[in-house]
């Protein structure tokens, strides 16, 4: 038996939670699995959810916290910390989604063999305009430079990184639904007397936002049972509040949304907008389908992956807000019987391309491959 050791922050719970649970439940005599969670304070997680989480389905825990910016050099601390419990617990295998930006990694030779690590890298390259792109590129292509086992998420972003990276051992499998508990029945919509559009997540430039604002402004001169819900944390709204030309047909739910309040925004809604100008995977598209919302998407290739246009959802040219338009005003006059169609369609999209166990299995099936003679 194998010990493997999830090492996850915060920002990555809710990707590596089924996954852990699963693969604790399904490959008990193939792995010993220990979770070692670091929680950054950002709120979306409580440490009660997890310890009840972890008793709930019998898996062993390690919890630590790490207050402070990254950026301070104190935190170099907390990494010599995180190093020595797993230098101590002397793991076959880390798998390691927390990256440990800045110091962890750099350290790491003092304490623990590369070989032992699967990194899971998720941006092979960074997204258009990402805040502190170049350190986050940096850091990024240090860890894919320097280690050998990884995981990565998507297709396209496999070609991109065998392309940047040769002779590297790599898994790809994708991101599993996330759920964030049950949809309130009673908030439920039932009928499709207006259309809700909604935007959810984080709001970034490479988001795209602008061009379902855009989009609505010209459907907005013809249509009025249609509404657009935006909500999400964002460091420059008034950039995106000044191109809203009719506010009346605008929900406006700016700033942080926390994991309680997921489920009433999409029971409230009929499409999911993603308008991207870049993408490698989506955990808001995850998210979305765990609830089985149909979702707008740019033609972009990892949204190619999970979305047939027409017939489990729509795609449109990226960074056109016209036939962002179009796609819209076909959901608009989509009556309920056709809507009902879409849904049973990406249902049975869900239940073939997004299976719980086959995913799990592909982590077991590259587990057994890591070295586990290092020293």
């Amino acid at each position: 038996m194998r010990n493997v050791i999830f090492l996850t922050g915060e920002d990555m719970l809710d990707v590596d939670m089924p996954i852990v649970k699963e693969m604790n439940a399904s490959n008990s005599n193939q792995f010993n699995i220990t979770w070692m969670v670091v929680l950054r304070g950002y709120g979306w997680f409580k440490e009660d959810e997890i310890n009840t989480f972890c008793k709930q389905n019998n898996v062993n825990l390690i919890l630590l916290e790490q207050l402070g910016k990254l950026k301070n050099p104190l935190s170099i601390f907390f990494h010599i910390k995180v190093l020595k419990i797993l230098k101590k617990l002397n793991p076959d295998v880390i798998y390691d989604s927390f990256a440990g930006t800045p110091f962890l990694h750099f350290l790491r030779p003092l304490f623990l063999s590369k070989e032992k690590f699967v990194i899971a890298i998720h941006d092979v390259v960074q997204h258009y305009k990402m805040k502190n792109y170049m350190a986050r590129t940096f850091y990024n292509n240090f860890l894919m430079k320097t280690y050998d086992n990884f995981h990565i998420f998507s297709e396209n972003q496999l070609k991109i990184f065998n392309e940047k990276f040769k002779n590297k051992k790599t898994f790809c499998t994708p991101l599993y639904l996330k759920d964030f508990g049950e949809l309130k029945e009673n908030n439920r919509i039932t009928d499709k007397k207006i259309t809700y559009f909604l935007f959810f997540g984080i709001i970034r430039p490479n988001k795209g936002l602008d061009f379902l604002i855009e989009a609505a402004n010209t459907l907005g001169k013809r249509y009025d049972n249609f509404h657009v819900v935006v909500a999400g944390k964002c460091d420059e709204w008034e950039v995106y509040d000044k191109q809203i030309e009719r506010p009346e047909q605008f929900t406006l739910k700016i700033g942080n949304v926390e994991t309680d309040e997921v489920p009433d925004l999409l029971s409230g809604t009929h499409f999911l907008v993603l308008p991207y100008r870049d993408v490698t995977q989506s955990g808001v598209l995850l998210t979305s389908y765990n609830y089985n919302i149909p979702i707008i998407a740019s033609e972009l290739e990892w949204f190619t992956e999970y979305i047939e246009d027409g017939s489990t959802g729509y795609l449109f040219e990226s960074e056109n807000a016209a036939e962002l338009a179009k796609k819209m005003e076909i959901c608009i006059n989509l009556d309920e019987v056709g809507y009902d169609s879409l849904v049973d369609n990406l249902k049975t999209f869900i239940a073939k391309a997004i299976n719980i166990k086959d995913i799990t299995q592909e982590y077991a099936k590259f587990f057994e491959t890591v070295n586990i003679d290092s020293k």
